[in-house]
């Protein structure tokens, strides 16, 4: 198991076995929701197209795989001189206080590394490492506002997870997108391409609300806004589709287009230990025909109004009508 370079709340390193069997062959792997990217990193296809809403994340990620001696270097010196509570308010606000570099795909073409935006990576490391539980959250400015965590132990720092994601990501020309979940699906180039998609999980109770995109939230009405790109997607390009969430009934009310997996997952983000537990979760697969590999019928003989040859083979052998073909 190769581990995550960050520590990313609902990660998905503990149902990387759960979830392997579920992802079907194909040339391209499409992640809306990259997060912490432990997909990307524990499988095997030719190419990937990884998105997510934070500039930070896609901005340290971009940096790792152009420039990872710099973004160690300079990670590793905040590490070694900020590690108590008042170094990190210091990384904190000097973080909160730099305007953000503009995050373009030119970043992957220009001809050395970018000082400032080799200094945010490494910030934005530091924070995650050293914040409470892994949580990235921002206030409604933009500004990052998680506190320090207190820990028995220096804060681990991810030398050779920086390595092994840039030695992966340029192996296989992986695209980092910095955008909604809607423009990374629509980016997909091809119809042998796989979409994985763990967006903010719908709370399993009134109490477990933490549902974050980003700085905006992310609610029942942007699940349905998923659910329909989804669709869209295996309807318009054949590309295959899985995803992850709670097990609650408003999951498989929205996707009920899928098949559902049950999984038991530890979670270990709550401010109270007796709720850190194990948790239901699903994994869902686009229900398709198995001619066409569209949801939804119509699109091929064997799921249309007629019909075709392969349907009809199996209703001959197994009896039902004497005529050798379908009419």
């Amino acid at each position: 198991m190769i581990r995550s370079l960050v520590k990313w709340p609902g990660g998905k390193s503990r149902v990387i076995p759960d979830l392997l069997p579920h992802l079907p062959k194909a040339d391209c792997l499409v992640e809306p929701f990259v997060g912490g990217a432990s997909v990307f990193l524990n499988t095997d296809y030719r190419r990937y197209v990884l998105g997510d809403i934070n500039p930070d994340l896609i901005n340290l990620y971009r940096q790792v795989t152009h420039w990872p001696e710099q973004v160690i270097n300079a990670a590793y010196a905040l590490f070694k001189t900020y590690g108590d509570a008042d170094g990190y308010a210091w990384i904190r606000k000097d973080f909160n206080a730099r305007a953000r570099d503009c995050l373009t795909l030119h970043d992957m073409f220009q001809d050395g590394p970018d000082a400032g935006k080799v200094l945010r990576a490494a910030q934005f490391l530091y924070l995650n490492r050293h914040g409470y539980n892994g949580v990235v959250r921002y206030n409604r400015k933009g500004g990052y506002n998680v506190p320090f965590g207190k820990s028995k132990t220096p804060p681990y720092f991810p030398e050779e997870q920086i390595r092994l994601f840039s030695e992966k990501a340029n192996d296989t020309n992986t695209i980092f997108l910095c955008t909604s979940f809607e423009c990374t699906i629509r980016a997909m180039i091809g119809s042998d391409t796989v979409v994985y998609c763990d967006p903010p999980y719908l709370p399993a109770s009134e109490t477990a609300n933490f549902t974050q995109y980003h700085s905006a939230p992310f609610g029942e009405k942007e699940h349905r806004k998923l659910a329909a790109a989804l669709l869209e997607a295996n309807r318009s390009k054949g590309a295959a589709v899985v995803l992850s969430n709670s097990d609650t009934a408003a999951t498989r009310e929205i996707y009920q287009a899928f098949n559902f997996h049950e999984i038991s997952v530890n979670r270990s983000v709550s401010t109270n230990a007796a709720t850190r537990g194990a948790a239901k979760e699903v994994i869902g697969v686009l229900k398709v025909c198995a001619s066409c590999g569209r949801h939804g019928g119509g699109c091929c003989p064997d799921c249309g109004p007629y019909v075709g040859y392969s349907a009809w083979d199996a209703i001959v052998d197994a009896g039902h009508v004497d005529y050798a073909e379908p009419f």
